[in-house]
């Protein structure tokens, strides 16, 4: 809890109450547009008499507009929530969580934004804007960007804005299908990142778990190639961090193959890489291309993982690879500071 939040609930207790939840709502709508206050209050878990005084405050400052689909954020409303950010980051003390997170990881930075996704789903989206914007900040003309699969890289593409001219960028999957959910796999997360960014894109079509014979053929044929070729050349990375037990049901890991892993002390899985709680590699994919030695050479490095559970994971995976930029939210910021604190770091 930062300073500012502490002398405001001494003086105004009521304010804060009332603030987080006028923003809650505004941010809710903003993410959820047309959406009406039954179906609002019914994912707050609100009362609808609240979110209905509340809107209509809203709605009389100018902030919101009620039409037959529902409710939607007006353009002072979105500019009011962008204004907010900072406040609400220093409200909660994020700048220094992001600080403390940032050395007990040892990495180049951390952005930690307000909430948990295991509480809250809409968190999820606020990851991917956090992601999109750092990216947009450093992307240059020209760029190559290797993107991995999954719900919280899939934020960030749906986050990005919009670019209308041609920038010359690259986008490529940086493995291969993973599972049966099609819109979480990198080869659809690809196309939506370069349409964004006003860029190109090249799929990979091969499974992402192969055996080394099938995977010295496929490395031969010529589109496969050009992708690999291309991947090497990567300005930037972005991947997801899984825990263990989700990523093995997630690949269709038999059960023994799953007490295996289990024995070993798996809790994270990225980059096709399962790590155990020290950070050391106990099993590695047959990725086509994610092998350590080439994600070493890769400029920027930016993971995107979020929610209490996924603590674990996290501070797994950046044992063994202390380098690049998290973001991830309030929850397990703070659960990872907890666990540190409970080894003694």
């Amino acid at each position: 809890m930062s300073q500012t939040h502490m002398y405001l609930k001494k003086i105004v207790p009521e304010l804060i109450e009332v603030y987080e939840k006028r923003y809650t709502i505004l941010r809710s709508i903003y993410n959820f547009q047309p959406i009406g206050r039954r179906t609002l209050a019914s994912r707050l878990g609100m009362g609808e008499r609240v979110v209905r005084s509340e809107t209509e405050f809203l709605r009389n400052a100018g902030f919101l507009e009620i039409g037959p689909l529902g409710m939607r954020v007006t353009p002072e409303g979105e500019a009011l929530l962008e204004g907010l950010k900072g406040f609400t980051h220093q409200l909660k003390g994020l700048n220094e969580l992001e600080e403390r997170l940032r050395g007990i990881l040892g990495l180049e930075r951390t952005i930690v934004v307000p909430g948990d996704v295991d509480e809250d789903p809409l968190v999820l989206k606020d990851i991917g804007k956090a992601a999109a914007r750092f990216l947009e900040g450093i992307i240059r003309r020209g760029n190559i960007i290797a993107v991995t699969g999954g719900s919280t890289v899939g934020a960030v593409a749906d986050a990005l804005s919009p670019v209308n001219d041609n920038t010359d960028i690259v986008v490529l999957p940086a493995r291969g299908g993973m599972g049966r959910n099609v819109e979480h796999q990198s080869n659809v997360i690809a196309s939506i990142f370069a349409k964004k960014l006003g860029g190109q894109y090249r799929l990979l079509h091969i499974p992402d778990h192969l055996r080394a014979e099938s995977m010295e053929t496929l490395l031969n044929e010529p589109d496969i190639k050009s992708v690999i070729d291309n991947l090497q050349n990567a300005d930037i990375l972005i991947y997801g961090i899984g825990r263990a037990q989700d990523m093995m049901q997630r690949r269709n890991f038999t059960p023994e193959q799953q007490r295996k892993l289990e024995r070993l002390g798996a809790v994270a899985e990225a980059f096709g890489y399962f790590f155990n709680g020290k950070g050391e590699i106990v099993y590695a994919c047959n990725s086509i291309w994610l092998k350590m030695d080439n994600l070493k050479r890769i400029p920027k490095v930016i993971a995107v993982a979020g929610g209490r559970q996924k603590a674990r994971a996290i501070m797994a995976t950046f044992k063994h690879w202390k380098r690049g930029i998290l973001v991830t939210d309030e929850g397990a910021a703070r659960e990872m500071i907890c666990l540190a604190e409970i080894d003694g770091n």
